[in-house]
């Protein structure tokens, strides 16, 4: 990808239990797989799906474009998309879902997960 569309700049990566612990806000560690094979106290993974999880974007370019790229060409276990100027989330795991949401707001203007087929991204 980074030959193709070049660097990109990270914006959210591996977050540890702890970590996620001391980050204020929105994050489900149990779902999004940026804990990757991490264990909690109990000795389970933090999240089931296992795998490992990166948000980035690709200054100057469409990140739809960059997202249909990596459809095209990458295999993947879930990808985010929360519009054309805002990171992406892709997850790479043993499941290999190919699932792609999209990120839309609804009547409060919160953003709700919309599960959408490949084609419609």
């Amino acid at each position: 990808m980074i030959d193709w569309f070049g660097m990109i700049r990270l914006t959210y990566g591996f977050c540890s239990p702890e970590l996620a612990r001391a980050i204020p806000g929105r994050i489900d560690p149990s779902r999004d797989q940026h804990a990757a094979h991490e264990h909690n106290r109990r000795g389970q993974p933090v999240c089931a799906r296992r795998g490992a999880a990166v948000d980035f974007i690709v200054d100057d370019e469409n990140m739809r474009e960059v997202a249909r790229w990596i459809v095209a060409n990458t295999p993947f276990d879930r990808l985010y998309f929360y519009g054309d100027d805002l990171p992406l989330h892709v997850s790479y795991g043993p499941e290999q879902a190919r699932q792609v949401v999209m990120m839309v707001a609804g009547p409060s203007g919160r953003l709700l997960p919309r599960v959408t087929a490949l084609e419609q991204l």
